[in-house]
């Protein structure tokens, strides 16, 4: 089993910059490490949380009081096998979606620039401009974490619709999944995959941490539109601020505070379900203990 090390600051394994320490933390490098470390965090009664790239994710001030499994560094990368590919959830999402094009293939070339982890995109089905991750997943092995075994769900037991997955609650650690793609009969993947990476580019505020999107749309709107429609672009509490550049962006101006994230996503919430009678949803997933709550349905 890899060590536990003690206290182990998170903020500088999330896209975000901000959250405090995990009480105990490990990157392990195999299965029989991962299963290792779930055993030993069950039987010590230790809270686990399974991180990934640390992107879509708000880890609170005082950080996570239990143990964290970090499989971004050490469980990564992909097999080939014709048009399908092996990966080990750590792996970074869009590096795959590169590798795939780069290989004359497509199915998820639009996707290309989505931050985070392969694990973390098949929880919540990542997608983009009319393609998501279960477009082209056809398995996914995960340890279940309650029992620390390891188990196997083909495409058709997944329940993936839009950000979620049968994956998305608790209890769940992505260990691989296979992807298979489509041959690129029309030559165009490789372009898309340039066009949507430069929208990326022109269109997010990528030169600042941030967690990326942080509101679901809600049925028939863009939650960005709804945010500036309120007028909230700029808003800021601390040195976190809604983004001038997307309002859906909340981003780091420098030492922010997961409090100041999180009291921001509350106000938007508040407002917008104030102005326009809809309550945005967060896709940012909160790590730890907060004070505010957020506005629930």
């Amino acid at each position: 089993m890899p060590p536990f090390r003690n206290n182990v600051p998170l903020s500088d394994k999330t896209s975000f910059k901000i959250g405090g320490p995990a009480r105990l933390y490990c990157d392990p490098a195999t299965i029989g490490d991962i299963v290792d470390a779930c055993n030993f965090a069950r039987s010590a009664g230790e809270p686990l949380f399974v991180l990934g790239k640390g992107t879509n994710l708000l880890v609170s001030d005082t950080g996570w009081n239990g143990a964290v499994i970090d499989l971004s560094t050490s469980w990564t990368g992909s097999q080939w096998d014709g048009a399908c590919a092996l990966c080990k959830s750590g792996m970074p999402l869009h590096a795959l979606v590169k590798e795939s094009v780069d290989n004359g293939l497509c199915g998820l070339e639009k996707l290309a620039g989505i931050p985070g982890s392969i694990g973390g995109a098949v929880v919540m089905n990542a997608g983009a401009f009319g393609q998501c991750v279960s477009d082209c997943v056809t398995g996914v092995q995960y340890l279940d974490t309650a029992t620390c075994t390891v188990q196997t769900v083909d495409a058709g037991e997944m329940a993936a619709s839009y950000r979620s997955s049968i994956f998305s609650k608790p209890g769940a650690c992505i260990l691989e999944s296979t992807f298979c793609f489509e041959h690129d009969a029309s030559g165009t993947a490789k372009q898309s995959f340039a066009e949507v990476l430069a929208k990326r580019k022109t269109r997010h505020p990528l030169d600042l941490p941030n967690c990326g999107s942080v509101f679901k749309n809600p049925t028939g709107a863009t939650a960005g539109a709804l945010i500036e429609q309120c007028g909230l672009k700029g808003l800021r509490r601390g040195n976190a601020e809604v983004s001038r550049k997307h309002a859906n962006f909340i981003v780091n101006l420098g030492n922010a505070t997961a409090a100041d994230v999180r009291a921001l996503i509350v106000h938007v919430q508040r407002t917008v379900r104030d102005k326009t009678g809809i309550l945005l949803q967060p896709e940012v997933v909160f790590v730890g203990d907060f004070e505010e709550p957020l506005l629930m349905e």
